[in-house]
């Protein structure tokens, strides 16, 4: 059996699937690329063991064409040591639910760059993820494109193991978050894939009716047994209380903490910090500095509320309840359709970048490099950790003894 099996992430953002995975302990992660130099500062980081020539600021197109004699022999090297997995996420803005759904939009294309990454270094599996609205888009024909493609180079049995889409807070992510994976085999591996979707850990949230449901796959009984989601109070109520515009991009634990919820006991482990010898601090808490008009507007808005009338968007979270959807921030940077807001009454302010790294399931030591707005974004479009690794321990189950 396989000691642990070998990654590339491709699209790879500041690494929240790579980072699920290497926590699953089966998995490590080789080789990672994405073409925003914030996010590969990030990952870099974060990931001080994986030489520096194998952590690409580049698109994939670019690094995957034959005709680019400088990624050439770094190709080379990936196809000798050899590649187990290949995961990511291409962009999906364009897909996705939360704006308007252009199908014309190049971002919709960019799944054929991951198609030609798989068909180039032929890994045993693939995981691509994706915004659920995929499914649907022009009529279902972007989503029967994607499966064409797979199937055309030799990765098939989606009948066998759908795409599925998964519910991060049944997963132990403090989150109502949605997102799309497809898992795919080369074809000289078995269809089978009893452990998929994997099995929940948690509780569904019906954020209609305000309460869990013991409901989440047909095929899955006994989930009343499990335990709620992971609320945004278990997640974040023991980092340093500060108000608008306080904190700082490095500040201590709080020397007497409050008990200590499971989760946050999770988040505090620094054991799997790569960063030998590093003093443990809190990283990226630092609250943005508000108007009066707004702390005003905090201040009136009931819990799971709106904020400001003028953007539904903008919601002060329910400390009971799991967290909203974290989000990349605009093209703006700042604006306030995108940012949750904290519950408390002497914290009127909107979240910080530490905060919505918990509510992503990101543990204390993963620290977010560059400008605050970058940060933002990097947290938003990531998978987050928690239900990245469950994905990793059903798919090593599948793989663990199959040899290359």
């Amino acid at each position: 059996m396989k000691k642990t099996l070998k990654i590339v992430d491709l699209f790879s953002g500041a690494g929240g699937m790579s980072l699920g995975f290497e926590l699953s302990n089966k998995f490590s992660v080789i080789a990672a690329i994405d073409n925003w130099q914030p996010a590969i500062d990030t990952f870099r980081y974060n990931h001080p063991h994986i030489d520096d020539k194998y952590v690409i600021c580049a698109s994939v197109d670019d690094v995957f064409d034959d005709a680019n004699e400088y990624f050439k022999p770094i190709l080379d090297e990936l196809m000798e040591t050899g590649v187990d997995i290949i995961i990511g996420g291409p962009p999906c803005q364009g897909m996705s639910l939360a704006g308007k759904r252009l199908s014309e939009d190049p971002r919709n294309q960019l799944f054929k760059s991951f198609v030609k990454a798989v068909d180039r270094l032929k890994p045993m599996a693939f995981v691509m993820e994706n915004v659920p609205g995929l499914l649907s888009t022009d009529g279902g024909e972007i989503n029967r494109a994607i499966l064409k493609a797979f199937a055309d180079i030799g990765y098939n049995h989606f009948e066998q193991h759908k795409p599925q889409v998964l519910k991060a807070e049944c997963f132990g992510v403090p989150q109502i978050r949605r997102r799309l994976f497809y898992v795919g085999f080369r074809e000289d591996i078995s269809s089978d894939f009893l452990n998929w979707p994997p099995e929940a850990s948690h509780m569904e949230f019906d954020r209609t009716k305000n309460k869990q449901i013991p409901d989440l796959f047909e095929d899955q009984i006994n989930l009343t047994s499990k335990p709620e989601p992971v609320s945004v109070k278990e997640a974040i109520s023991d980092l340093p209380e500060i108000a608008s515009g306080e904190g700082a991009d490095e500040l201590d634990y709080l020397k007497v903490a409050p008990e200590l919820s499971d989760f946050q006991l999770k988040m505090r482990d620094w054991s799997r910090c790569p960063r030998q010898g590093e003093v443990q601090k809190i990283f990226n808490h630092e609250a943005s500095n508000h108007t009066d008009k707004l702390i005003g507007l905090i201040e009136a808005a009931e819990p799971g509320k709106s904020v400001d009338p003028k953007y539904a968007d903008s919601k002060k979270w329910d400390p009971n309840a799991p967290g909203f959807t974290v989000k990349a921030l605009g093209a703006g940077g700042g604006s306030t359709n995108r940012r949750a807001f904290h519950y408390s009454k002497t914290q009127l302010r909107g979240s910080t970048v530490r905060e919505n790294a918990r509510i992503q399931s990101f543990p204390d030591w993963y620290r977010f490099i560059g400008a605050k707005t970058n940060q933002m974004t990097q947290v938003g479009n990531a998978v987050p950790p928690l239900l990245a690794k469950a994905i990793a321990l059903s798919l090593f189950e599948k793989l663990k003894n199959i040899d290359k």
